[in-house]
C-alpha cells in the first residue's frame, strides 16, 4: 500500500507540472464549457491508460532495443503540438486585429469537433511519458511485484488523472478567471500557442539529437 501511495503522490506532482496537458485544460476551462473540458480530460485520461498499460507490459524494453521507435513517436508528437501551437498563435493574432470579437467570450481551443480526441492526442503526443512511467513504476515492475499491484496502478493512476484535472478545471473555470480570459484572451492565445510551439521544438530537438 505504501508503494502505491508513493507512486500516486509522485504522479500528482507530475500531473500539475507545466506541460501540454495542463496548458490545454487551463485554456479550455477558461474559454469553453465545462462539458467540453471534461471531454478533453477524459481523452487525456485514456491516453494515460495507454501509457500505463504499455509500461506495465514492458514496452520500454522494446524502445531500448529499437530507439528509432521513440524517435519516430517524438517527431510525430512534435508535429501535432506544433500544429496546435500554430492554430492558437494564429488565432490570437487574428483576434488582436479584430477587437470587436473579443466580447464574445467563447474563444476556444484550436477548432475541434471532438474534444475527446484533442485531449487524447495531446497526451499521446509526448512519448517521453512512457519513460516517466517506467521510472515511477520501477519498483512495481520488479519481478517480486504482485499482479494485484500492477492492476491497481492500471486503474488508479488514470482515475487519479481524471479527478485531479477535473478539480483543476473547476478552479480554472471560476467566473473571475473566465472574466480575465475574456479581457485578455488574444494575448493568452498567443502565449499558449508560443508555449506549444516550444514544446514541439523541444520534442523535435530531442528526437534528432538521438540520431
Amino acid at each position: 500500500m505504501s508503494l502505491l501511495l508513493t507512486i500516486c503522490a509522485l504522479h500528482f506532482v507530475a500531473q500539475l507540472s507545466p506541460g501540454p496537458d495542463v496548458l490545454l485544460i487551463a485554456k479550455s476551462s477558461a474559454s469553453t464549457s465545462r462539458a467540453n473540458t471534461l471531454k478533453i480530460i477524459f481523452g487525456i485520461s485514456v491516453g494515460i491508460v495507454v501509457w500505463v498499460v504499455l509500461t506495465l507490459l514492458g514496452f520500454t524494453v522494446l524502445i531500448e532495443q529499437f530507439p528509432w521507435i521513440q524517435q519516430v513517436l517524438m517527431l510525430i508528437g512534435g508535429l501535432f503540438l506544433a500544429r496546435m501551437g500554430w492554430a492558437m498563435l494564429n488565432g490570437g493574432l487574428k483576434n488582436l486585429k479584430q477587437e470587436t470579437r473579443l466580447d464574445d467570450g467563447q474563444q476556444a481551443v484550436p477548432n475541434s469537433k471532438n474534444h475527446f480526441l484533442l485531449g487524447l492526442f495531446t497526451n499521446l503526443s509526448n512519448p517521453k511519458t512512457l519513460i516517466y512511467f517506467s521510472s515511477v513504476f520501477s519498483l512495481a515492475l520488479s519481478s517480486s511485484a504482485s499482479t494485484h499491484l500492477k492492476t491497481q496502478l492500471a486503474v488508479i493512476i488514470p482515475l487519479q488523472t481524471f479527478l485531479v484535472f477535473a478539480l483543476f478545471m473547476l478552479i480554472m473555470s471560476m467566473p473571475k478567471i473566465k472574466n480575465v480570459y475574456q479581457r485578455s484572451g488574444s494575448y493568452i492565445d498567443i502565449i499558449s500557442g508560443g508555449l506549444f510551439l516550444i514544446f514541439a521544438i523541444w520534442l523535435g530537438y530531442d528526437a534528432l539529437a538521438m540520431f
